[in-house]
């Protein structure tokens, strides 16, 4: 009789917490799997946020999610490899903010020369955000993928900073070169090669894919970014108007759609291909304002009640264990 007691004990204390571990989980809307989606929260700001200053205090009132990174190993050329992004997201006055904020030891800002390669990062989403979500490596040709890509040297190359080719190499050697002024000798720039673009204002740009090897230039040049490096980190926000045109991504108060990123480390020659991704994610956009993201959301601490309870629950078990072989050795 004694051992039937103790053994219902000991069933009736694991089923209790089993049913309110449980209980918690669906309360604060945990997944403990950890391929569940996560979602990118863009509240309402009530204050301007500068494009101009990525560390600024407002961002302190997005709350943060962090984005793990692999390398594109799909189609050639590959590269990149496993890192983390941090991403918040804010809207203000009709315009839709993101800021990434990852870890890179070198701040690399210049392609003056023919073995430098630039810092970059970008933000992707669906053109048309329906049930199926398009391939995160560029779209499909049947659902093409609106991309806001930031270039550090890019940055630089609105202002005096850039090089030019006498700076780069101060020893080389010119010949005379009869065309300089003339533009059929200049196809990237007469085709309007966005690479080579001299009146560049903004050190992002709107890009369009429908595929591998699609990416394009869209006509209309609407998105703002700025990046800023500090003590091995950077720091990059993108910004455009929440709506505009059909072709592009679109987005509203109470809305949600899909986000991705991508980061590319010049100091490991990385360019096209050759970067860090991720898979998409959810952006949600908020009528709610934003109050705050530095506190312990309800998800954590939903997360903490549920640890809280399996280490209860196993201080229970072993206790009754405990109790019951004694009670059978006396």
């Amino acid at each position: 009789m004694e051992t039937l007691s103790s053994s219902k004990r000991l069933t009736v204390i694991i089923m209790a917490f089993v049913f309110v571990g449980a209980a918690a989980l669906t309360l604060f809307d945990l997944r403990l799997a950890s391929s569940q989606t996560v979602t990118l929260v863009a509240k309402r700001s009530e204050n301007a946020i500068p494009l101009d200053d990525p560390s600024a205090d407002v961002w302190d009132k997005g709350a943060p999610i962090q984005v793990p990174l692999s390398g594109q190993n799909t189609v050639p050329p590959r590269g990149g490899g496993e890192g983390t992004v941090t991403a918040r997201a804010l809207h203000y006055d009709g315009k839709l903010y993101i800021r990434m904020e990852w870890s890179d030891a070198t701040k690399d800002d210049s392609t003056s020369m023919q073995n430098e390669f630039t810092d970059a990062a970008a933000v992707q989403f669906p053109v048309e955000h329906g049930e199926s979500v398009p391939a995160f490596c560029m779209g499909n040709p049947d659902a093409p993928v609106n991309i806001w890509q930031w270039k550090a040297a890019w940055q630089t190359g609105t202002d005096a900073s850039v090089l030019d080719v006498q700076e780069a190499y101060p020893n080389i050697a010119v010949d005379f070169y009869p065309f300089e002024d003339e533009p059929e000798f200049y196809p990237a720039a007469a085709s309007g090669n966005i690479v080579v673009r001299a009146d560049r204002t903004s050190a992002a740009d709107n890009l369009l894919a429908g595929s591998f090897g699609t990416l394009t230039a869209a006509e209309d040049q609407m998105v703002a970014g700025m990046g800023a490096w500090d003590d091995g980190k950077w720091r990059v926000v993108f910004s455009r108007d929440l709506q505009v045109g059909a072709e592009y991504a679109q987005f509203a108060e109470g809305d949600s759609t899909n986000v991705a990123f991508a980061v590319w480390n010049g100091a490991n020659a990385e360019r096209d291909g050759m970067k860090s991704v991720s898979q998409f994610l959810t952006l949600e956009v908020s009528p709610e304002i934003a109050t705050g993201g530095g506190g312990l959301s309800g998800g954590t601490i939903g997360l903490f009640v549920v640890v809280g309870l399996v280490v209860v629950a196993g201080l229970a078990t072993v206790g009754s264990y405990l109790l019951y072989t004694r009670r059978q050795t006396a």
